[in-house]
């Protein structure tokens, strides 16, 4: 019986390191079909391959604005019957013109908060019962009134990269986490002199309330929640057998693998929600509701301390952009050297000291050219995979001894010969990445951590506690040290690779892909005019926007 379980868990292994592999290298099948056809097959005049289709340019911020502005079907219309207690028009009425300002189709960028609450409310207003609705009508000046007055300081909101004028071929887009998205938006608002501003409720866009309440939800409750399920089997006894029989698989087994499909599923979900509402129209606003969006009190600021030090860095720093601004991640390791090697001459107390910093720094960056290394042989960084060889990853991450670190290894090196690498080629350390290096750093040490933890888990039974109770300590260590790897490494990882250095900014801006976001004006394209007024309160005597005493 127990031949049959390391038969059925040695056939798994196979199977899901075979096709994280083959995933990474999708010719691979085709080349060896190829193979046996040409042994049945007489030999044909080879035909000039046809070029490959370059791809299609990235559709930029402002183009982005103008398909939207030409919408005419907004996630949160507003109704074209006045709102009850507004004057009623005698029938036959023609709208005067001011009664209907002009409004543009706007995505999640630029639709608040307040004008989508109060769009839904219109809407639902027709349909309830009149005591319901003579409810509605008396709490919301109140509620508009709270949302206007309550502040939320705009260190605590996320922005999504694409409503800071990046495009989808920008680094940005793809290496972003929640944590590290967070982390980007909140050094340029340093670097801006953002950070003591205080956004009102109302004035908090759609676009800013998803990517908040996705960072949010993943710090409280995905990110814990991982926390105790890999932890779980190392202080449960969870080793029980689903079919006995065959001791295959473990409950244990199918715990990790079914909250692996449900964090990759949740994370789907979010990544839907986020773009969908930056592409399409979510609501009809007035250019003034629009230069509301993400505006900050004028009443409210609020006093947050920033360190000199990170203050300095956000300073130095842009939104990479695809074209203009090289991410970080790209640049060498001799040029960071040099970097820090200017930055310490120009502290330097003296000429003496200069030249003592010159000569150190030519001498590391000789040694650094003499040592060569293997770069293909650097597993590719997990960010670059597929979507299979992620689930791959996710999946046989439960897979006892191969599962983890040795899996993850094989996908990224199968992703390296997939893009035709050659591992035999070697670079000098001073043409090494950035990116290679962390990369390189975190396998050594996801590595590192799998054989303490395998190894001490061989070496040391599970200490009984009770009859429910089975504490590995090995294990429990192991998940402790895979934190920093998890939240601390990959997630500095992804701020480099989605910020670059000012100076590097072919445009002079120093903005990076900042500078293809225009001002939240009215957009130069033709739209339609609406046909419903965007009425921003319930009775029209009521202002715009009134000022809340604080």
């Amino acid at each position: 019986m127990r031949g049959k379980r390391w038969l059925f868990e040695s056939v798994a292994v196979l199977v899901v390191a075979t096709f994280g592999v083959n995933a990474a290298v999708p010719d691979a099948r085709a080349a060896t079909i190829a193979d046996h056809t040409t042994l049945s097959t007489p030999a044909a005049k080879a035909k000039p391959s046809p070029k490959p289709k370059a791809a299609p340019k990235a559709e930029s911020y402002q183009e982005r604005q103008d398909r939207i502005a030409l919408s005419t079907t907004p996630l949160f219309p507003t109704p074209a019957t006045p709102w009850p207690g507004t004057a009623e028009r005698t029938p036959g009425q023609s709208p005067k013109p001011h009664d209907e300002p002009e409004t543009q189709c706007v995505s999640g960028e630029f639709a608040t908060l307040g004008v989508i609450y109060e769009s839904i409310v219109q809407s639902a207003l027709p349909g309830l019962p009149p005591q319901v609705r003579d409810a509605v009508l008396a709490q919301h000046p109140r509620i508009k009134a709270e949302m206007e007055r309550i502040t939320v300081s705009t260190l605590a909101l996320s922005e999504h990269p694409r409503t800071l004028g990046a495009s989808d071929d920008d680094p940005s887009t793809k290496y972003r986490s929640p944590q590290s998205q967070a982390i980007v938006s909140g050094l340029l608002k340093i670097r801006d002199g953002k950070q003591n501003e205080a956004i009102p409720v109302a004035n908090i866009t759609l676009s800013q309330a998803v990517e908040s309440a996705w960072l949010y939800f993943f710090l409280g409750v995905l990110a814990p929640a991982r926390l105790v399920v890999e932890t779980a089997p190392s202080v449960v006894d969870l080793r029980g057998a689903v079919i006995p029989e065959l001791g295959f698989p473990s409950y244990s087994m199918l715990l990790s693998v079914g909250f692996a499909v449900f964090r990759m599923g949740v994370t789907q979900l979010y990544s839907t929600i986020s773009e969908s509402i930056l592409d399409n129209c979510m609501a009809r606003v007035t250019p003034e509701q629009k230069a509301l969006a993400g505006k900050a009190s004028e009443d409210v600021v609020y006093d947050i301390p920033i360190h000199p030090i990170i203050a300095g860095i956000a300073d130095q720093l842009a939104l990479a952009d695809s074209e203009t601004c090289t991410p970080i991640g790209d640049l060498t390791l001799a040029r960071i050297v040099n970097r820090v090697s200017d930055s310490a001459q120009q502290q330097a107390p003296n000429a003496a000291a200069k030249r003592n910093i010159q000569a150190q720094t030519k001498q590391v960056l000789r040694h650094m050219k003499s040592v060569r290394i293997p770069h293909h042989l650097i597993p590719a960084d997990p960010a670059d995979w597929s979507t299979v060889g992620t689930m791959a990853s996710y999946i046989g991450g439960a897979i006892p001894y191969v599962g983890g670190a040795p899996l993850d290894i094989l996908i990224g090196l199968g992703h390296n010969l997939g893009e035709g690498a050659d591992l035999a080629e070697t670079v000098p350390l001073t043409e090494l990445t950035v990116t290679k290096s962390l990369t390189a750093a975190y396998f050594a040490y996801h590595l590192s951590v799998h054989l303490f933890t395998e190894i001490g888990s061989a070496l040391v039974e599970p200490i009984p506690v009770g009859d429910t109770l089975l504490i590995s300590p090995f294990r429990i260590v192991g998940n402790a040290l895979r934190l920093p790897l998890t939240y601390g490494l990959v997630t500095y990882h992804d701020v480099v690779r989605s910020m670059c250095l000012r100076e590097d900014d072919t445009t002079g801006t120093g903005l990076g892909a900042e500078k293809d976001k225009r001002s939240p004006a009215p957009s130069s394209s033709t739209a339609p005019p609406s046909s419903t007024a965007r009425s921003s309160s319930i009775r029209p005597s009521t202002p715009r926007r009134q000022t809340v005493g604080r």
